[in-house]
């Protein structure tokens, strides 16, 4: 029975994290800002994890599985895994020149 209790310990404490991240370069226009999503299906789709609420883009965006996340990914058996992110919008920069006549504007 210890055996069998050391075994599983062994087999919990070296479960992987999920982190991914982007950073853009572009400067920072704010405080990170916070948002809680799902994934749904062993990861097949997720709901909305970016707000789209940064008018200039981002500057940084991290999505990762909070600490409780493995908890309610192994209750639903893969259906749904909470994430969360955490993104940085950029500040505006001016244009680095007029933009051509060919490209209509966005």
């Amino acid at each position: 029975m210890a055996r069998l209790l050391a075994c599983s310990l062994l087999l919990v404490s070296l479960t992987g994290c999920f982190r991914m991240s982007l950073r853009s370069g572009a400067p920072r226009g704010g405080a990170p800002e916070e948002q809680t999503g799902v994934s749904l299906v062993v990861g097949l789709t997720t709901s909305n994890v970016v707000a789209p609420e940064c008018q200039h883009g981002f500057s940084r965006v991290d999505v990762y599985w909070p600490w409780w996340s493995p908890v309610v990914y192994a209750a639903t058996f893969g259906i749904v895994t909470p994430l969360r992110t955490e993104y940085v919008c950029a500040e505006a920069t001016e244009a680095a020149g007029p933009v051509p006549s060919s490209h209509p504007p966005l």
